[in-house]
């Protein structure tokens, strides 16, 4: 079962509902229900793809980087947040730490109230 900070390799849905993608995806919340679903946040290796002032790269000098279990230097896309079941979460890669935890909630915010 994944918790909250948790970075899972889960299938991401496309936004246009065509397919889904196998990649990297924090856990930022359990769904309350009968359904096992988990609210999760896009991660890509595409660091060109950062929206300056929302986006946060996590890269190796980053102080979460290293127990993020990523390969590669990524951006946590804040605007990219979908439910998935847990069906369609694979496996544990590694987990964030609280502040940066709360710094991802602080700008899902910030974007949802602007």
């Amino acid at each position: 079962m994944p918790y909250r900070g948790d970075i899972v390799l889960g299938r991401f849905p496309f936004t246009d509902g065509s397919r889904v993608k196998l990649r990297p995806v924090l856990v930022l919340a359990r769904v309350p229900g009968q359904h096992d679903d988990y609210l999760v946040l896009f991660i890509s290796s595409q660091l060109r793809m950062a929206a300056t002032g929302i986006d946060i790269v996590l890269d190796r000098q980053h102080p979460s980087f290293a127990r993020a279990g990523l390969k590669v230097p990524s951006v946590l896309r804040i605007g990219k947040v979908a439910t998935i079941s847990i069906s369609l979460i694979l496996g544990p890669l590694g987990k964030i730490d609280d502040p940066l935890l709360a710094d991802i909630v602080r700008r899902l915010t910030d974007l949802l109230q602007a």
